[in-house]
């Protein structure tokens, strides 16, 4: 017997991996540099006042986000990932700037591509909930009620 042959993808398996796929890897991909202590990421910690502890923080939150991105939990890790990114944002617009390390926006860029994607992760869980339960608001009649 194939274990594989009765799984398939829906097009509503798509709607919700394919942004979690996009978040982690761009995630992933400033991960190394976090962890190791590249020059570039221990320059724009220290620009934030956050070297080493803020650094390494928050590469362990992200980590922690990628894997629940990656589990039946991926509503924490969207939930997470929109956190940490819409901080990081904040920090771009506040103190760093848009060009970082002379990177021609590239950072920024891709944060707003994990905000987008982590958005619509957070906004299609909660579609997919309310379409489950079949939500309704109807009050009584207060002629049915004991008080």
């Amino acid at each position: 017997m194939n274990i594989f042959a009765q799984q398939s993808f829906t097009k509503q398996d798509l709607m919700h991996w394919i942004p979690r796929l996009i978040v982690v890897i761009i995630i992933a991909q400033t991960l190394p540099f976090k962890y190791i202590g590249a020059v570039e990421s221990v320059n724009i910690f220290t620009q934030l006042n956050m070297e080493p502890y803020g650094r390494i923080g928050i590469a362990i939150i992200e980590t922690t986000a990628i894997i629940f991105l990656l589990s039946r939990f991926y509503i924490m890790g969207a939930i997470m990932s929109l956190s940490l990114i819409s901080a990081a944002n904040f920090l771009h617009f506040v103190k760093l700037g848009i060009i970082v390390n002379d990177d021609g926006g590239l950072l920024f860029f891709f944060s707003i591509v994990v905000i987008i994607c982590s958005l619509w992760i957070v906004i299609y869980w909660n579609l997919m909930k309310k379409k489950k339960k079949n939500v309704t608001f109807d009050l009584p009649d207060l002629d049915d009620t004991d008080f």
